[in-house]
């Protein structure tokens, strides 16, 4: 079940405005991670100097030949950079990015908020362009599950693609975040792998690093989506129907009124923990999209 069943669509707008969404006390975007190749090796005088440039996750070099080109001789992945790595790295015209962690770290004034934000992401939050293959993983006491069928409670960790995909979002709880330090932390991170999907977040070259807008990119990928069950319930009946029907179908009695699209739409949402499945599954049914309602997200927003 995605969300309670409303019985009119005006009742599920006014019930949206009152939704009580946990709002962020810190929004603190970051780079968590860059892969790039270059020809020529780094000396290990530069190699040193990089290391300490890094977060807790280090520096990690391998000398190998590229597969997708072999005059790429040495691979590099920095871990939380620091803004005189990215400086360093914009300076380089030698260096081929093809990897990319670009996160937000959300903290909240309590654990209960967090906890609530993970639910609501996990819930509501929708990448385009995903394929039904790319199921959705939860971690949960670090054992895997497919919320698909899970009913239980939170999970640690969340995926919504397999390790090869192109675009992934990730995200999961920490006691702390890593840049800042603050308590309750929800950590968000979104995964480019490839060359052609680095290059669709307008990363061409190191060079694009210092200016880098994460408002922009995540206002443009975060997305939050409620359902509207009265109309797809409505868009089943007219795509099983072969209807065009603009209003929804109410059932009245003495006794009571019933808007019985709304029930289909909680009917054929019922077997989907996400918006997200219900997208992937239903698409082929009927224009799933006219059904979902945008949830502000600008309390998540970096300035």
């Amino acid at each position: 079940m995605i969300l309670v069943p409303q019985l009119s669509e005006a009742a599920i707008n006014t019930e949206r405005q009152s939704a009580p969404y946990p709002t962020p006390t810190g929004v603190h975007p970051y780079f968590d991670k860059f892969q790039f190749w270059v020809c020529n090796p780094l000396d290990q005088g530069t190699l040193a100097w990089l290391r300490k440039q890094c977060g807790r996750g280090g520096l990690h070099v391998e000398n190998r030949p590229a597969r997708f080109n072999a005059r790429f001789r040495q691979r590099i992945e920095l871990r939380q950079p620091s803004d005189q790595a990215l400086r360093w790295l914009a300076c380089r015209d030698d260096a081929l990015i093809n990897r990319a962690e670009i996160t937000i770290d959300l903290t909240f004034k309590c654990l209960s908020e967090r906890d609530d934000a993970w639910e609501l992401l996990h819930r509501h939050l929708v990448r385009p362009w995903h394929g039904k293959k790319q199921e959705i993983r939860a971690f949960r006491g670090g054992l895997q599950t497919r919320s698909l069928c899970d009913q239980g409670g939170l999970g640690d960790s969340r995926y919504d693609a397999g390790g090869s995909a192109p675009n992934k979002i990730v995200f999961y709880r920490e006691e702390h975040s890593r840049v800042t330090g603050e308590a309750y932390c929800l950590h968000l991170e979104w995964r480019l792998k490839g060359l052609r999907a680095v290059r669709a977040a307008r990363i061409n070259s190191g060079s694009d690093l210092p200016e880098f807008s994460h408002r922009s990119f995540w206002q443009n990928r975060l997305r939050l989506y409620d359902v509207d069950f009265a109309r797809l319930g409505r868009l089943v009946r007219n795509r099983t129907g072969g209807r065009k029907s603009r209003s929804s179908e109410i059932k009245r009695t003495l006794s009571y009124r019933v808007n019985i699209d709304a029930r289909t739409g909680d009917m054929v949402t019922a077997p989907f923990q996400t918006v997200q499945e219900m997208i992937d599954h239903l698409k082929t049914i009927c224009d799933v999209h006219r059904a979902l309602v945008p949830i502000p997200i600008e309390s998540m927003l970096p300035e």
